[in-house]
């Protein structure tokens, strides 16, 4: 009865609804109406007919046989037997094909039953959040990097909300146990529906035209709260700071600049990329260091630095490190260890090594584009294999071709073995 009357309630106060209501009520009066004429004109017709083929059937009889023909029941225990008469039943028969199962039921789904479908998914969507909801986190779109970030939270048991405009959207959500509330992303009411002034941060991920508005709307509400934005574009930045927003991140640039930085070549000394229990995490390239070639158990590594490796990179396979593990130019170790270990460590391998060879890029885009750009600063020459000839920049750097053909590979300077030899 609660859910009954809930329904009730958003048939009457709901504004589009009532107006869909009274334009079903129209198109079924339409309907009927026209039904009725028909009916009429083919019964007086009906009569014509028959009495064209020699028979004669009451007012009654001929009204009862337009009804079945119109609705496709069709008992046959009327028939003409004259082509007039078999045509004539077939513009019936279509005529109520048309009327009553065409045009019938798309006016009812579409004004009644396609909003009471919406109704129900509005009426379990929740329009904001619990009065005294505060330290949460607000994303404006679920994507890829929202994904990532909502299993963080929900590993941590911290509290998020994602604002979503469209009601299916937010009705698939919620089935997938994600924790949304509908509104309008460029409207103030749905910030204040979402505590915006009590948020711990706010993570605006859309495209940088619609980030700008949202942050610009978010400000409105509150001039206080963290918001963390992406940049497509480098020039957005500037723009997207402007509007207020407290953190301004280009990822496809970070990670083009990230892998320029792992590059043999760049840097022997260990990268930290992260600790556990106060342990520092680091990864290091064993080329051009004094370990290079040698077992584990007679590098020295430990010995002389007091870093412990954890696992080794062999051309792409992760493996646990054993005392006889053979360290390889291509290998990257992962280490573990204090700063102090790591100091020694970094004084242990030297600084930065030079290297003669050239590194390749697959792809002229916006990661490769800025792996390229922090290759040139660092003075490490490069190409890169690149299939849109309107990306191509400079003749010199950039090799025309697809990075799946081996020949555009071997201009660009990649030494491919041929499967008989590669063993």
């Amino acid at each position: 009865m609660k859910y009954l009357a809930s329904q009730l309630v958003y048939f009457i106060q709901n504004t589009t609804m009532r107006k869909n209501l009274r334009s079903l009520s129209k198109f079924l009066i339409v309907i009927a109406a026209s039904i009725m004429i028909y009916s009429m004109i083919y019964s007086i017709l009906f009569h014509f007919i028959m009495e064209y083929e020699g028979r004669q059937y009451s007012w009654i009889t001929g009204f009862y046989w337009t009804l079945t023909v119109m609705s496709t029941l069709g008992f046959g225990d009327i028939t003409f037997t004259s082509d007039l008469g078999l045509a004539f039943s077939m513009i019936v028969l279509l005529s109520g094909i048309v009327f009553l199962l065409i045009m019938l039921p798309f006016t009812f789904i579409r004004f009644f039953y396609a909003p009471w479908l919406e109704s129900q998914a509005q009426l379990r969507t929740p329009r904001d959040l619990p009065e005294g909801t505060e330290n949460h986190i607000i994303m404006t779109n679920y994507e890829p990097i929202a994904m990532s970030l909502i299993r963080k939270l929900d590993q941590y048991d911290f509290k998020y909300a994602v604002a979503v405009q469209d009601t299916q959207a937010a009705a698939e959500l919620l089935d997938m146990n994600v924790r949304v509330v509908i509104g309008e992303l460029d409207n103030t009411e749905t910030y204040r529906n979402l505590r915006v002034e009590k948020a711990a941060l706010v993570l605006v991920n859309n495209d940088d035209m619609l980030n700008t508005n949202i942050i610009a709307t978010i400000r409105e509400v509150s001039k206080s709260v963290p918001i963390s934005t992406l940049a497509d574009a480098y020039d957005s930045i500037d723009i997207l700071e402007l509007a207020g927003a407290t953190h301004v991140f280009q990822f496809t640039r970070m990670l083009g600049i990230t892998m320029a930085r792992h590059a043999l070549g760049v840097s022997a000394q260990a990268n930290i990329v992260g600790s556990l229990g106060g342990v520092l995490i680091a990864e290091a390239y064993a080329a051009h260091t004094p370990y290079e070639g040698r077992e584990l158990i007679k590098s020295g590594l430990r010995e002389k630095t007091g870093v412990i490796a954890v696992g080794i990179w062999q051309r792409g396979e992760f493996e646990i490190p054993r005392p006889q593990t053979v360290i390889h130019p291509y290998s990257i170790l992962l280490l573990a260890g204090s700063e102090e270990h790591f100091r020694r460590y970094d004084e242990f391998v030297g600084s930065s090594q030079t290297c003669a060879a050239h590194a390749v890029i697959l792809g002229g885009g916006r990661v490769g584009q800025a792996a390229a750009d922090t290759l040139e600063e660092l003075g490490i020459d490069y190409r890169i294999v690149e299939k849109n000839r309107d990306s191509i920049k400079d003749d010199n750097k950039y090799i025309l071709g697809d990075a799946a053909d081996i020949h555009a590979l071997e201009r660009a300077g990649v030494s491919v073995e041929s499967p008989s030899h590669a063993r």
